[in-house]
């Protein structure tokens, strides 16, 4: 678990660290000018940064997929069963600062 754990770390740092290293004058998918012609050419479908980009954010969802249900299995209760319910929070009496 600590090893999956390390390696989202890792993940979630050289993701931020792609993002910025792209420049401001990317134009999104290739789309330049509002012409198709960009999203064909050697240039658009070949940046090497977006690529990696690209390879890295489903590297980090899939892994934070992995990390859920790595950790559901040792849990015999899911996120919403493990919540305060809403009745035991009306039973309480809410304390009044003095």
């Amino acid at each position: 678990m600590t090893t999956l754990i390390i390696i989202q770390l890792i993940l979630a740092i050289v993701l931020v660290i792609l993002v910025l290293l792209q420049g401001s004058d990317n134009e999104g998918l290739g789309l330049g000018g509002g012409t198709f012609g960009g999203m064909m050419s050697a240039r658009g479908s070949a940046n090497l940064l977006s690529r990696l980009t690209a390879i890295t954010a489903t590297l980090f969802m899939v892994m934070s997929v992995v990390l859920t249900i790595t950790a559901s299995i040792g849990s015999d209760k899911n996120v919403l069963e493990s919540l305060p319910s809403i009745n035991e929070e009306e039973t309480q009496e809410p304390s009044i600062p003095e």
